[in-house]
C-alpha cells in the first residue's frame, strides 16, 4: 500500500516538474530537478520510503494525513539532491540540505503536533486535538500551533529544554480560563481517577470508613484532585500564585482526601522514627 503511494507520488512530482511544489522551489532547484530528474528518483525514493518509515515507528499520524506527509518527504528528499549538483563544496551542499530539512519539518509537525505529547507537551496536542470542542478560533488555533512548532524545535535542538512555563504562560494567553481547564482536565483525568480509587481503597484498608458509598467518596475525591491537578497546571512557575490557590482549595477537602492525608502524615511519622532509631543503633 505505502510504495503504491509512494510511486504515486513521484509520479506526480514527475508530471509537475516541482511547479506544483508544496513549498516553493527555487529556480536552480527547477532547473537542476528537470535535468537529472531520472538519475534522481530511485535513491530519491528510497530515500523517501525510508524516512517515512522512520518517522511512522517514532510519531502517531492519523491514515487521513498519510498521503501529504510521504509528499512533503518526497519532495523534500528531491529537493535535497539537486544540491549534489548545484552546490560547489561539501560544506555548501550540507547547509543547503540542513535548511530545507527544517524546512519541511515544519509542515511535518503541523499534521503531527495534534497526535504526538512528546513534540511539545499535552497540553498543545490536547488543545489542538479539542479545538473544535472548546470553540478555538482559527487566528487562536494558528498561534497554539506556532508555540507547538517553536517548543518543537527547541526539543530536537535540546531534549532537555524545559518548556512547561513557556506553554502554560503562552496557553492562558491564548484561551479562555474555561478552555484552559477542559485542556487540563482532559490531560489529567486518567491519572486522577486511579488516584482516586487508590486512596479509596487506602482508607478502607485502614478502617477508617465503614458505611460510606465507595462511589459518593471516589467522584469526591476526583473532584478535589481534578482541580488540583489544573491548579498545578496552570500556575507552573508561580510558585506565590500557585500556593494561594492551593491553599485555598484545601479548605474545601473531601473527608476521604483528608483521611488520606492523615495516612500520610502517620506514615512519614514512623518512617521517620524508624530511621532516627536507626541512626541511634549505629551510634552505638
Amino acid at each position: 500500500m505505502k510504495q503504491n503511494l509512494l510511486a504515486t507520488i513521484l509520479g506526480l512530482l514527475l508530471v509537475s516538474s516541482a511547479h506544483s511544489a508544496i513549498l516553493e522551489w527555487s529556480q536552480d532547484e527547477i532547473r537542476t530537478y528537470k535535468e537529472n530528474t531520472e538519475a534522481m528518483s530511485f535513491r530519491c525514493q528510497i530515500a523517501a520510503s525510508d524516512a517515512f518509515l522512520q518517522m511512522r515507528q517514532v510519531y502517531h499520524l492519523p491514515k487521513k494525513d498519510e498521503p501529504f506527509v510521504l509528499q512533503i518527504i518526497t519532495e523534500r528528499e528531491f529537493r535535497k539532491a539537486t544540491y549534489d549538483y548545484i552546490s560547489k563544496n561539501t560544506w555548501e551542499r550540507i547547509t543547503n540540505k540542513k535548511r530545507l530539512d527544517e524546512l519541511y519539518q515544519d509542515s511535518i509537525d503541523v499534521r503531527l503536533l495534534p497526535y504526538n505529547d512528546k513534540l511539545a507537551g499535552a497540553n498543545v496536542s490536547l488543545c489542538l486535538r479539542l479545538a473544535n470542542k472548546i470553540g478555538l478560533s482559527t487566528e487562536k488555533y494558528n498561534k497554539v500551533m506556532h508555540l507547538g512548532l517553536s517548543v518543537a524545535k527547541h526539543l530536537r535542538k535540546d531534549p532537555r529544554y524545559n518548556y512547561d512555563v513557556e506553554v502554560m504562560d503562552s496557553l492562558r494567553n491564548f484561551l479562555t480560563k474555561e478552555q484552559l481547564v477542559i485542556v487540563l482536565r482532559s490531560n489529567n483525568i486518567a491519572d486522577v481517577v486511579s488516584k482516586s480509587i487508590a486512596v479509596w481503597h487506602k482508607v478502607k484498608a485502614a478502617g477508617l470508613i465503614e458505611n460510606e458509598d465507595s462511589m459518593s467518596c471516589c467522584n469526591n475525591a476526583i473532584a478535589y484532585y481534578l482541580q488540583e491537578s489544573v491548579i498545578n497546571d496552570m500556575f507552573v512557575g508561580h510558585e506565590k500564585v500557585l500556593k494561594k490557590n492551593l491553599y485555598d482549595l484545601k479548605k474545601q477537602q473531601p473527608v476521604i482526601v483528608r483521611m488520606s492525608e492523615s495516612i500520610k502524615k502517620k506514615e512519614e511519622l514512623t518512617r521517620k522514627k524508624e530511621e532516627e532509631d536507626e541512626e541511634l543503633d549505629w551510634a552505638w
